[in-house]
């Protein structure tokens, strides 16, 4: 949308304000929440998040994922992923497949 029609948007119409302010709002909040979990959470909680969110953006219970694709995301190794996910699997939150996580309690 250009800049200028925007703008005019914007005044003209109270909706699509709000539509902005709070996709703006939105984005901000996924950013701090970001921060916050490279910043100041461990491993572990960063992994159970990331694997709250892929579920919450997929709405299935199992991730068709690899253990190296979450590494690269976390900026961790596989190995550190691949060992807390066995920790995991053995308190019997996830259980894991070939390429794939099936998320049962979180």
């Amino acid at each position: 949308v250009p800049v200028e029609t925007m703008s005019e948007w914007m005044g003209k119409y109270k909706s699509w304000y709000q539509f902005v302010i709070e996709t703006y709002r939105s984005r901000f909040d996924e950013l701090l929440m970001t921060l916050d979990n490279v910043a100041f959470r461990s491993m572990d909680e960063r992994l159970e998040f990331y694997l709250k969110r892929a579920q919450e953006a997929t709405a299935a219970s199992t991730i068709e994922i690899s253990h190296q694709q979450i590494a690269d995301e976390l900026n961790s190794s596989r190995e550190v992923i691949s060992r807390l996910l066995k920790k995991m699997e053995q308190r019997g939150k996830v259980r894991l497949n070939r390429n794939s996580i099936e998320i049962i309690k979180m």
